[in-house]
């Protein structure tokens, strides 16, 4: 009869918690904003990790030109910011128009609470254009079913990396052999800022013309330019028939973010 008790009130003790974790969770949406925001591929291969989605947003990386208050270099790891959305005019898709490291007062845009990521400290130097942020909202739990039919609507953009790779190589052979010279030869932002200032030194020792430099600098420009098109198509999935990936987030009133809804291919998974 004792034991009897106990598992009576362990039973009521659970239905309480349970119950008391829904609650939690209705009081702390109440008012909250319903906002859609577009993934972008965490990998080549596959965003699906069994039972769970990994994402990455379009908002997991903005320009540094969006920081408003502070200076991109002066940022440190784990450091939050709070960035601020609006609807696209275009679409139903929110967008980033500007980061705060301390929330303007009186503020009434919609926003969300991002962290500099522990492992970003070598992209916030001089040489990245880009500010990474994760907003706690990077997984999406679904159950076996769910998982499996969001997986299938998603396999038209499933590539390798050798696939990838393959790809790269066809879009790169379609620019002139100049172009495909740079990017053999891995020349970036970070290399190319030192190409240029031993340039400016040949022009300040006569050995070529400012007319020659600025031919120089516009050909390296445009090739990056171009080889940054081809990445981008590639990662964005697009390039291989990727199909876009949506999720509705719910935003509290104190910027925090909670994943409601997976939207794959026009179809809906909670």
């Amino acid at each position: 009869m004792k034991d009897k008790r106990l598992i009576i009130i362990i039973i009521i003790l659970q239905i309480a918690f349970l119950s008391g974790m829904v609650l939690f969770h209705k009081v702390k949406l109440r008012g909250a904003s319903r906002i859609m925001l577009k993934t972008v591929p965490v990998d080549p291969v596959s965003i699906f990790r069994g039972h769970y989605v990994a994402l990455r947003y379009e908002i997991s990386r903005l320009p540094k030109t969006l920081l408003k208050d502070a200076q991109a270099k002066d940022l440190k790891e784990a450091e939050e910011l709070f960035v601020l959305l609006r609807q696209s005019k275009e679409s139903d898709i929110w967008e980033a128009y500007a980061i705060y490291s301390n929330l303007p007062k009186g503020n009434r845009a919609v926003y969300l609470r991002g962290r500099v990521p522990n492992y970003s400290k070598y992209l916030l130097s001089d040489s990245s254009d880009d500010i990474h942020l994760e907003y706690g909202i990077e997984s999406f739990f679904l159950n076996e079913d769910s998982a499996k039919n969001a997986e299938n609507a998603n396999m038209g953009g499933r590539m390798n990396w050798g696939m990838r790779n393959k790809r790269r190589q066809e879009l790169l052979a379609e620019l002139d052999e100049e172009t495909q010279r740079i990017s053999r030869a891995g020349i970036g932002k970070w290399l190319l800022d030192q190409i240029y200032d031993e340039i400016e030194a040949w022009v300040k020792e006569g050995i070529i013309t400012a007319q020659i430099k600025d031919t120089i600098h516009a050909k390296y420009d445009t090739a990056l330019e171009q080889i940054k098109a081809i990445d981008e198509e590639l990662d964005s999935g697009r390039a291989f028939g990727q199909k876009p990936v949506v999720v509705e987030v719910a935003v509290s009133q104190d910027g925090r973010g909670y994943p409601v809804k997976l939207l794959v291919d026009g179809k809906e998974y909670k």
